[in-house]
């Protein structure tokens, strides 16, 4: 068995797991990750970065390569029943980034990967599933099952960023409060046969919300509320969804991805204990609609940096025989961080509850016209761009 000593271990490789790796690399730690998937997917339905996580990444010295790949959405266009009602413009929401960013997710991992593995070769453990955890007053011993064999990492601190299913959470022993939402929606990406170019729009109908949002390489992503959850034919369910609420016609054999979802909301009782933190899906899930869950994890990750980077330089200068006082700094992240996520969460739903299908249209109606008023229009482009997490 091959035994790893490390200042931080991350259990999880995904945009969140691995920004947080770059930014201890930056402060000099020594850090691994393990990851389960061997290969990467390139389905990716998180496709947003908002300001704020894209200030993040600047962290890194990663914004202007993500900036270079992807879309620059600088304002939102308002439909209702196919006719215009007015646009949202980010160009009110404080610099350096008023605008939002649209790149597949895929294409963002693939650059935190190559950060990641520039400052620390060999410390990344692809196809590397966790399977045991035990903490002590010294660290935390993780083994993990790999296809070279059984791995072992003697870590000081361990940090959870392994999905909703999180095997550090359940290790944890904390328990998890929420449970999905009644709404359906069906999502698919098609080349951009539209004039909305750089513009994400959002049409109100009776029936149900359609959302587009430009994509890099001439493509659109469209996203429907659909009345029942499709597992079949979804692609044809979208275009003629599209078709009917929108006016718009996509080619159903051009399409290049088609998904549908039920959004779900979870939230972890504790964030951060002992030596064991939890960032992104693994300690909170929020509805995808607003696209603020991976931003979320990368924010949880820039606190989490904060609060190791302090607890290893106290177990450093702290006499070898005396453990490290428990608690207070990860109790500190949870509690800022669950903040966050509930201001996220009814955020989301308020977005949904503007999309869900209703008898009394005009209430909704009413409601983006005084979004989209010069009174109120600031205060509604920061927050739908992340602006106070």
């Amino acid at each position: 068995m091959k035994t790893v000593t490390t200042d931080v271990l991350i259990v999880g490789g995904g945009p969140v797991g691995l920004y947080l790796g770059c930014l201890l690399n930056r402060d000099g730690l020594d850090c691994n990750i393990v990851e389960a998937r061997q290969k990467r997917s390139t389905h990716s339905r998180s496709i947003g970065i908002h300001p704020p996580a894209l200030e993040s990444l600047s962290h890194i010295s990663l914004a202007e390569s993500v900036l270079s790949k992807a879309v620059v959405i600088e304002r939102g266009i308002a439909f209702s029943r196919k006719k215009r009602m007015g646009s949202l413009s980010f160009a009110s929401c404080p610099p350096p980034f008023p605008f939002v960013l649209s790149i597949p997710q895929f294409e963002t991992e693939a650059l935190l990967v190559e950060q990641f593995v520039h400052h620390s070769p060999g410390n990344l453990w692809s196809g590397a599933r966790a399977i045991s955890l035990d903490e002590s007053k010294e660290g935390v011993l993780v083994q993990a099952e790999a296809s070279e064999g059984l791995l072992q990492f003697d870590a000081r601190f361990v940090v959870g960023c392994d999905g909703p299913a999180s095997f550090v959470r359940k290790a944890m022993n904390t328990s998890v409060a929420g449970g999905p939402y009644d709404d359906a929606y069906v999502m698919g990406d098609f080349p951009d046969t539209t004039e909305f170019s750089s513009d994400a729009t959002i049409h109100l109908n009776p029936e149900g919300v359609v959302e587009s949002f430009p994509l890099p390489g001439g493509t659109r992503r469209w996203v429907a509320w659909t009345s029942r959850f499709h597992s079949e034919n979804v692609s044809n369910v979208l275009v003629s969804t599209v078709r009917h609420r929108v006016g718009v016609e996509l080619n159903q054999d051009a399409c290049l991805m088609a998904s549908s979802f039920r959004p779900d909301h979870y939230l972890a009782a504790k964030m951060g204990e002992g030596r064991i933190l939890l960032a992104g899906d693994a300690a909170h899930v929020i509805s995808p609609i607003g696209g603020q869950g991976m931003n979320l994890g990368w924010l949880d990750a820039r606190l989490a940096a904060d609060i190791l980077k302090e607890a290893l330089k106290k177990t450093q200068n702290e006499a070898s025989n005396q453990p490290v006082s428990k608690g207070k700094g990860f109790e500190q992240c949870s509690v800022i961080r669950r903040k966050s996520e509930e201001t996220a969460r009814r955020r989301a739903e308020f977005n949904m509850w503007m999309g869900r299908p209703s008898t009394f249209h005009f209430v909704k109606r009413a409601a983006a016209r005084a979004i989209l008023s010069a009174p109120l229009r600031g205060f509604f482009a920061r927050q739908f761009t992340m602006r106070g997490l």
